[in-house]
């Protein structure tokens, strides 16, 4: 449960991330602006830490991508009119907020040569309060899920030893240390945990990578994990694990500890 919410959780901030850097800030020149004016520019603004990429679009590329957009009627319009030269700035993730980007975009116009400055402002807005509003979302999630493991496992752990609620008093009565009573049931569980890891590693890796190869319906799944690198992946399987021997391990040792201070007449 907790390694779907953590695959999930990843693969959609690397998701948020790419939509967010794949929103631009156009800059069109005035007529006369030659293609060594544009470039001195790119490479004055490449050097911007908030400027991740830029895209030199000349006035030939320009009618390719309208022709993608748009119909033969609207194009035919447009190769009869002068394209300026443009210039498509794609910034960072951390720095695609509106209060930002207005902010430069200000500046921008102070340039030489640059008769306009036009970005899409209502959908970085959208996406920014979206992306806010499901990282709460996913946030309550992980809580959510965190207790319900929880109190899965301790669930599970208890019942396997109130079974052994007598033979564990029975030890204590002739003399047995805790430690000595506790410690075959903790290494019990973390036994059955190191079975279980390899599984739900297998699991979540056949959900995520598996399924959409083999059904076609799950393809939206590769939205999520192709923004999930490698280095992530093993950080998620390593907590998952780690995570999952800790709660074994104290649920066991908490349950035992349970039975230990008891009172006989109310073990039955």
């Amino acid at each position: 449960m907790l390694g779907l919410l953590g695959f999930s959780l990843i693969g959609f901030q690397g998701l948020s991330k790419h939509l967010m850097e794949s929103s631009s800030i156009d800059l069109y020149f005035t007529d006369g602006t030659t293609p060594a004016q544009v470039k001195a520019i790119e490479a004055k603004l490449r050097q911007e830490p908030w400027i991740k990429t830029t895209k030199y679009i000349t006035p030939e590329d320009g009618l390719k991508e309208m022709g993608n957009k748009y119909d033969e009627e609207i194009l035919s319009f447009a190769e009869n009119i002068a394209l300026p030269l443009s210039l498509e700035l794609y910034p960072k993730s951390d720095y695609a907020n509106i209060q930002f980007i207005d902010r430069e975009s200000k500046h921008l116009r102070t340039l030489a040569n640059v008769e306009d400055v036009i970005y899409q402002r209502n959908w970085v807005e959208n996406m920014t309060a979206n992306v806010q509003r499901l990282q709460w979302v996913f946030a309550a999630s992980t809580l959510i899920a965190l207790l319900v493991a929880i109190a899965l496992i301790q669930s599970a752990t208890r019942l396997s030893i109130f079974a052994n609620r007598f033979l564990i008093k029975s030890m204590q009565l002739v003399g047995a240390t805790n430690t000595f009573i506790v410690k075959p049931y903790v290494m019990n569980f973390v036994r059955y945990s190191l079975v279980a890891i390899p599984i739900a590693m297998g699991l979540l890796l056949t959900v995520f990578y598996g399924l959409p190869f083999v059904f076609q319906d799950f393809a939206i799944i590769n939205d999520f994990t192709k923004h999930i690198a490698f280095n992530q992946l093993l950080i998620i399987c390593i907590s998952v694990s780690i995570f999952g021997l800790i709660l074994a391990s104290f649920g066991s040792w908490l349950s035992t500890r349970r039975y230990l201070r008891t009172k006989i007449e109310n073990l039955y």
